[in-house]
């Protein structure tokens, strides 16, 4: 089998939204999230529901299940772990700027 069809999708892991920037300007609402821990990508996690994916962004399914399994791995054994860029939107969403595949892959 070759190499690259080995490819997972995980594309289904975040929710897509339309990414819309109107009124964002000036506005706070309620209070920002400087960090999110791995419990916070759970089903029923407070954070979860409100985490999206924009529209344009491409399909999380770049990576091979052995990149997936390397990365979990160097999660686990404590390894740095690049960040993951958030934005927050007027509703409240926090769409995934960068980093969709290591969030869907946690």
């Amino acid at each position: 089998m070759p190499k690259d069809s080995l490819k997972v999708c995980l594309d289904a892991l975040i929710c897509r939204e339309a990414f819309e920037v109107q009124g964002q300007q000036g506005q706070n609402i309620g209070r920002n999230i400087p960090m999110i821990s791995i419990r916070d990508l759970e089903k029923n996690s407070f954070f979860y529901p409100f985490l999206r994916k924009p529209d344009f962004q491409r399909e999380t399914n770049e990576w091979e299940s052995e990149k997936i399994c390397e990365f979990v791995e160097s999660f686990l054994d404590g390894d740095l772990i690049p960040s993951v860029i958030l934005w927050r939107s007027t509703s409240s969403y926090y769409f995934v700027i960068d980093g969709s595949h290591r969030l869907s892959s946690l």
